[in-house]
């Protein structure tokens, strides 16, 4: 039985958006195609009609969660009232260093996430990334009001203070959880 058109943009959609929070869960070497179609509710083997190669696959996750942050980092900055946007911008960095940000199974901030990956990832996943970082970048540093190289110190500060307060949390709580306290307090 064919699909339609409609349902098999439906399907390439669920499959993109399961395989970037399985990525961002595990990594891009942590999941198999049959994991990521499971968890779209497909079979394994209807992965060829929508991608070419689980790299394609990867690329395609990328840009989703990029293009999701992004999104929600140009609402702050297109904020027209400056008292509001700042609001929302401290709010927004408050949520960040958070125990519930770094407590999440899958980090929502695709530099968290992937980061690490990105030296052993294809060229389309590399660009993928590096497009929606400049990306992320210049809404941070409108959403800031801050030019873009203080942004980007105030940037970095904040996704190396997520990524480390991660990388212990299960082993020193007092340590990660006094990384988020500094860093919230800025």
């Amino acid at each position: 039985m064919r699909i339609t058109k409609q349902r098999a943009a439906e399907n390439r959609k669920r499959v993109v958006k399961e395989a970037a929070r399985l990525f961002r869960e595990r990594g891009f070497d942590g999941v198999g195609v049959g994991e990521l179609m499971a968890a779209a509710g497909l079979t394994h083997g209807g992965f060829y009609n929508h991608f070419e190669s689980k790299d394609e696959l990867e690329g395609a996750a990328c840009r989703a969660v990029f293009e999701m942050s992004v999104a929600k980092m140009a609402a702050i900055a297109n904020i027209a009232d400056e008292a509001a946007r700042e609001a929302a911008f401290g709010e927004y960095r408050a949520r960040y260093v958070s125990p519930e940000g770094r407590d999440a199974t899958a980090a929502s901030c695709p530099m968290v996430a992937f980061a690490g990956d990105m030296s052993r990832q294809n060229e389309a996943v590399r660009e993928a990334y590096a497009s929606g970082l400049g990306a992320y970048l210049d809404a941070f540093a409108k959403a800031s009001g801050k030019p873009r190289d203080e942004a980007m110190r105030i940037f970095a500060s904040l996704v190396g203070a997520l990524t480390l307060a991660r990388s212990v949390a299960k082993t020193d709580a007092e340590l990660s959880d006094e990384i988020l306290r500094v860093m919230g307090s800025e």
